[in-house]
């Protein structure tokens, strides 16, 4: 039962932020996640189309590329190759120290 004072009465208050910014600093306000690449999505097309065959075929970048991968990729072949002749030993260690105690 609304009473005719209550009828007229409109709502004031639509909206607030009080209590909002406690809320937020309570996990802490982050700085957006910043992506490496970021998304091509809505670039213009044919821009885009350019883009992919200046990609594919370009060899001078290509061989940039690998001549400065190079140093990093032999560094962990060399890696790769020690780890194998340790465990390889430590393997036939093992085996022998099984075969003749």
């Amino acid at each position: 039962s609304l009473s005719p004072a209550g009828a007229a009465m409109a709502k004031s208050k639509n909206h607030t932020t009080h209590n909002q910014s406690r809320k937020w600093h309570r996990n802490g306000i982050k700085k957006p996640r910043s992506h490496r690449y970021e998304s091509l999505k809505g670039v213009d097309p044919k821009f885009l189309r350019n883009m992919r065959f200046a990609k594919k075929h370009n060899k001078k970048g290509l061989k940039k590329m690998q001549a400065n991968n190079l140093p990093v990729v032999y560094q962990a072949y060399r890696a790769l190759e020690r780890f194998c002749v340790n465990t390889a030993s430590l393997r036939t260690q093992k085996v022998k120290q099984l075969l003749c105690p």
